[in-house]
């Protein structure tokens, strides 16, 4: 009976588990686009103050490099790294506006997902009544073959080491 209740427990949480995830990669899709349009927006910002100067963006972060002062050397590390989180940022989302299902989508975000972004996803996600019937069956089918192992792992034997049935002594 207690056997029961879990394998129901056990597929039913892989089910709604499974089921969630491609609410999960939208979830971290709309995010990466939000993250990407800010640091777009920063080095965008740059790219105008260097225009304004009769620069390049490289020719401006090159000026700061070069300052006496400390700050403003640090504003050219900053401009640096906003411009590479962009190109990478740029590169995730091309790849999963590339992936023509969900499930591809999941790999390339398994793949190549930025860590902080998907802590955030994590984080803010919250469960939904969507139900994916797709993953929510393959969540079934793990969550029936993650009972199994279980079981198999946690079944009691004999002083022989054979198994016992459930509820009984062991088969001769």
């Amino acid at each position: 009976m207690i056997r029961h209740l879990f394998l129901i427990i056990f597929v039913i949480a892989g089910g709604v588990g499974a089921s969630q995830l491609p609410n999960f990669v939208r979830a971290y899709e709309q995010r990466l686009g939000g993250a990407l349009g800010e640091v777009q927006k920063l080095v965008d910002a740059f790219t105008v103050q260097a225009q304004d100067e009769g620069l390049s963006f490289e020719e401006l972060v090159a000026r700061h490099r070069e300052s006496d002062d400390s700050a403003v050397r640090g504003t050219a590390d900053r401009m640096t790294a906003l411009a590479m989180r962009r190109g990478q940022l740029t590169a995730e989302m091309a790849a999963l506006s590339a992936a023509p299902s969900s499930f591809d989508k999941m790999v390339v975000m398994a793949q190549g997902s930025d860590s902080e972004l998907l802590r955030d996803t994590l984080s803010a996600y919250e469960i939904t009544a969507t139900m994916d019937p797709l993953f929510g069956g393959a969540g079934v089918l793990a969550g029936w073959g993650l009972f199994g192992i279980f079981g198999a792992m946690f079944r009691r034997r004999d002083k022989r080491g054979r198994r016992m049935p459930p509820g009984g002594s062991a088969l001769r």
